[in-house]
């Protein structure tokens, strides 16, 4: 592999610390492990925990084999014993003893400085790799402007009052662990602290080795889960080098075992089972009782942090850290250090160390990170002494994930699968599968209630019953949307099991596959900046009532989720929002909403005359662009969407079933015109008006199509035709085709969206706009240079990845209309916002922040309170 001519720095010989090593020594010329103990033989001073039982999950035992080859079997050979996840384990979990059979998911169970010690010793060997020993690191070294990290600043702990270096490197990975200084050292650099979110869980571990007795047993570990909040003890044992066992017991807040010998075994017999009592109340002793108190989970946002300096990267605890109950650490930690290394395969030189590229590694972390905080915190607040809203989200969560070990013992095939996703060796989609979910519906209904949410039936209060005191009853959603949620299922599943059969409207892209679970809180920033950018501060207030309104409107999120779109050029800017949900919620919240605003005209009757058309539960969407000075244009469409299984059927039906009053005439007729002129390479998608507040009509109509092989505009093409019939001009057609082709090849799905925009006033297509789904910010800014856009959208475009930390659009659309290319730009992104950071939106709600953005503080017109 061909090295970069430069260097790297690793704060930390942690797990993730001699990983990221690993994953660097490919890239760079010369890694530095910087680690501020003695490298000795048992557990880093700095590593409390290492004196306690830990478990590298059979994904990590994968990266492990793979950065490491034939450390697996060097181990074999000294002795460690594979170890087979449920044949050699007895696991209570729940209320019973997990099936005991053979797996394949084959563990190495071991102390953790014996798993460090053979990583050192592989990392050694490595000509180009170093470890400074005693060595702490002080300090950030930085440009003055704080966007580059050149390095660390060092002193030596071996000498009184030690030296101190300057240490460059064009990379440093902070894997600290969490006691990590990273958000001192970043605020030391003027940046605010990062963003925490925090639940104390006041978690105490004491461990013990023990002498393995003769007595033969058949199992090699022991896991006896809390059960809280009636049994928030458990304890966990497992064989390790040198024919010992580790012992580890741990309790939640008055819960906590005691350090004393005496006290240790007592504690054992308290758990809910009696084996690991059995198992060593005359076992031998050979070390101390360590303690180790976790008094709470953290995240710290640091993909949150505006304008991340280039080339400084988080992984480990020193970002998220867990329950170190669920054995998570060590895995998520290598799994990290395997997505650095996917990052660094896109730096061809180390001009790509940009802050774009680190913010990219930072997002795609955080995005992983988010299923497995919102699990972990799940299950955390189970506990009844740890703070926190049990949302409704939560409480389903964790009857689903009860249910499903219960239905494990029924099922062996279902707990195999079962045992790959807990082993991070299968994604998610293992819990979407139709016969866990119909099998997970037959319990529920031989139980003769729907536990909703883990506690209020689903199902209306009778008349007479006295109102909830606690929480109130849950609703049962309006069936469109329950069909919409089963419809949507049904496509992410039709997606997976049958990719080859599904139609081109409802194939996975780009658009779907990003998970969003937590609101950003930097979105109402975003806002605020953009509206004062493009001059749209006397829309603060119509657009902060249009977010309000509509975000609790969707149907399948949980936060509130809205794609932002954000247009650009010297003469037309504007700030858009488009939010998702059932056709029959969208229609019958736009009539409100349009009557709340007092708008009453032909477009909103003819907008939603166009989308009652459509199925109640097909999916609709609602729009407003908001542009300086000038009328909101709103509009609604409906979608010709998830029936997956259908194909290529459906629009001339649908056109057909339009209301006579749209059906006839000739606006409504070109509209069908122009859609049939595409429909042998395009495919509907949606279907609906635009209109300004006076009545003014736009037909919107958005057709798809995914292609592998080349973009598909061609000359020849049934697009190709559709434009020189709008009268673009030769010239003008040829740079559509060159734009096209470099837009579609840096997009992630090589879909291309087509949205034909119609007047009514005029008989020729106003103007065709091409839409690129997870394209990347360095090819618009490529398209600007080559094309002839204003350099001013330059600016817009690092703009948009400064402010949303980002080097990749959600969407790309570019506009051609009769004259050609038009110089209007737009970039669209995917956010969860939180409606306390709305208030930012409008004066008024929010206090001053420490460290306000550079682009909002330097303007003296902008309320920041």
């Amino acid at each position: 592999m061909h090295k970069l001519p430069g260097s790297a720095i690793v704060i930390g010989a942690s797990i993730g610390g001699l990983s990221a090593a690993r994953v660097l020594a490919d890239h760079f010329e010369r890694v530095t492990v910087i680690e501020r103990d003695v490298l000795q033989e048992g557990p880093r001073q700095g590593a409390p925990q290492g004196h306690h039982i830990h478990v590298l999950l059979r994904k990590g035992v994968d990266l492990l084999e793979q950065y490491f080859p034939g450390l697996v079997e060097q181990m074999k050979a000294d002795g460690i014993e594979p170890f087979d996840f449920t044949q050699d384990l007895r696991w209570l979990q729940f209320g019973d003893w997990m099936p005991r059979h053979r797996s394949g998911i084959v563990l190495y169970p071991q102390t953790r400085s014996s798993l460090e010690r053979y990583l050192r010793g592989r990392l050694r060997a490595y000509p180009n790799v170093e470890f400074l020993e005693s060595t702490a690191v002080r300090a950030l070294l930085a440009t003055p402007d704080g966007r580059r990290i050149l390095g660390v600043q060092t002193h030596d702990r071996q000498e009184d009052g030690g030296g101190v270096t300057n240490r460059l490197a064009n990379v440093v990975v902070d894997a600290s662990g969490r006691g990590s200084q990273l958000g001192r050292w970043l605020s030391e650099l003027g940046f605010s602290p990062p963003e925490e979110s925090r639940l104390p869980i006041n978690l105490c571990y004491v461990s013990r080795l023990f002498e393995q007795p003769a007595t033969a047993r058949d199992w090699r570990g022991l896991w006896i889960t809390p059960l809280p909040p009636e049994a928030p003890r458990g304890g966990a044992m497992q064989g390790v080098e040198g024919n010992r066992w580790i012992v580890s017991l741990f309790g939640y807040e008055g819960h906590h075992p005691p350090r004393d010998e005496a006290g240790f075994v007592e504690f054992a017999r308290g758990l809910r089972e009696p084996d690991l009592y059995e198992a060593i109340k005359d076992a031998k002793p050979v070390s101390d009782v360590q303690v180790y108190r976790v008094p709470d989970v953290r995240w710290r946002h640091f993909e949150r942090v505006r304008d991340f300096p280039a080339g400084l990267l988080v992984l480990g605890d020193a970002w998220c850290y867990f329950d170190p109950v669920f054995g998570q650490g060590m895995s998520v930690a290598m799994l990290e250090a395997n997505l650095l290394n996917e990052a660094l395969h896109q730096l061809d030189s180390l001009d790509a160390v940009t802050q774009a590229w680190t913010a990219s590694y930072l997002r795609t972390g955080a995005q992983w990170l988010q299923g497995l905080w919102f699990f972990v915190t799940a299950e955390a607040l189970r506990h009844t002494h740890v703070p926190g809203e049990r949302t409704k989200l939560v409480k389903l969560a964790q009857w689903y994930v009860e249910e499903l070990y219960a239905l494990n013992h029924a099922h062996p095939e279902i707990y195999q699968e079962f045992l790959k996703l807990m082993h991070v060796q299968a994604g998610p989609e293992f819990l979407l599968r139709p016969d866990i979910a119909l099998r997970l519906a037959q319990r529920a209904w031989r139980k003769k209630s729907v536990k909703g949410f883990g506690h209020e039936a689903l199902r209306p209060a009778p008349a007479n019953a006295e109102a909830p005191t606690s929480e109130p009853q849950v609703a049962l959603w309006p069936a469109s949307r329950v069909a919409f949620g089963a419809r949507y299922v049904g496509r992410v599943l039709a997606n997976l099991v049958a990719p080859g059969t599904v139609g081109p409207r409802d194939r996975l892209c780009h658009f779907d596959t990003e998970v969003l679970w937590k609101p950003d809180q930097a979105l109402g920033w975003f806002v605020r900046d953009t509206l004062r950018e493009q001059g749209l501060l006397g829309e603060a207030a119509e657009v902060r009532r249009f977010l309000e309104y509509w975000l609790p409107v969707q149907a399948l999120s949980t936060a509130k989720r809205a794609l932002i779109e954000f247009s650009f050029n010297a003469d037309e800017p504007g700030l858009g929002f488009m939010l998702y949900s059932d056709n029959g919620t969208v229609t019958q919240a736009f009539r409100e909403y349009t009557r709340q605003l007092g708008i009453t005209n032909e477009g909103v009757e003819r907008s939603v005359a166009i989308c009652e058309t459509f199925r109640p539960s097909d999916l609709g969407l609602v729009r407003a662009e908001f542009k300086p000075g000038g009328p909101t244009r709103y509009s609604i469409a409906a979608s010709w969407h998830f029936d997956p299984l259908r194909g290529h059927s459906g629009f001339d039906d649908a056109m057909s079933r339009l209301p006579e009053r749209f059906r006839a005439g000739p606006f409504a007729e070109r509209v069908k015109t122009h859609a049939a002129a595409l429909s042998a390479e395009f495919f509907p998608l949606f279907l609906g008006l635009s209109f300004l507040d006076d009545g003014t009509l736009e037909s919107k109509m958005y057709l798809v199509r995914f292609d592998e092989k080349q973009p598909p505009f061609q000359p020849g093409s049934a697009l190709w035709r559709f434009l020189q019939d709008m009268g673009v001009s030769a010239a003008e057609l040829e740079r559509v085709r060159q734009v096209n082709a470099l837009l579609w090849e840096r997009s992630a799905d090589k879909m291309t969206q087509i949205a034909i925009e119609a007047s009514e006033n005029q008989s020729q297509p106003k103007r065709v706009n091409f839409i690129y789904s997870g394209t990347q910010t360095s090819a618009v800014l490529e398209a600007i240079s080559r094309f002839g856009y204003p350099e001013s959208s330059k600016q817009s475009v690092r703009t948009f990845e400064r402010m949303m930390q980002t080097d990749h659009a959600k969407f790309v659309a570019i506009r051609v209309g009769p004259e050609g290319l038009s110089p209007r730009l737009k970039l669209y992104k995917h956010g969860l916002f939180d409606f306390a950071d709305l208030s930012v939106v409008e004066d008024g709600g929010l206090k001053p922040r420490d460290s306000a953005p550079a682009a909002v503080s330097s303007v003296p017109d902008v309320c920041l309170y």
